[in-house]
């Protein structure tokens, strides 16, 4: 993760009043990995975890995107499957988000990866 992810985390999170243990409780985290996520001391943090994060904090998962440093990440091209599983869980994430509509993110998760 980035510093700068980390100092947005923790923007959102006083916007809102929170501590710290309030905000990781709510995205279904621990204390500790909150915190380190909010120093931007972790390498990287699940989609899930992301996932979570986003839908408490009512923000588009893609809005974290603009926070990660592009030299950090490796560089890598997606294959047409992958580009069409992330599409899928953008698409399901919206849906959860601006329409809270739908099943919970990880049990869609289990039912498209049955497929």
């Amino acid at each position: 993760m980035s510093q700068r992810l980390g100092e947005e985390l923790r923007r959102l999170r006083k916007k809102k009043g929170l501590t710290l243990e309030e905000a990781a409780s709510a995205a279904g985290i621990t204390l500790q990995y909150m915190s380190l996520l909010e120093k931007g001391q972790r390498k990287s943090a699940s989609f899930e975890i992301m996932a979570n994060i986003s839908k408490f904090y009512g923000i588009p998962l893609d809005y974290f995107a603009q926070f990660v440093d592009d030299d950090q990440n490796e560089v890598h091209n997606l294959s047409e499957t992958e580009l069409e599983i992330w599409s899928a869980i953008n698409n399901k994430v919206k849906d959860e988000i601006y329409y809270k509509k739908g099943d919970l993110l990880a049990d869609w998760l289990r039912s498209f990866f049955r497929k």
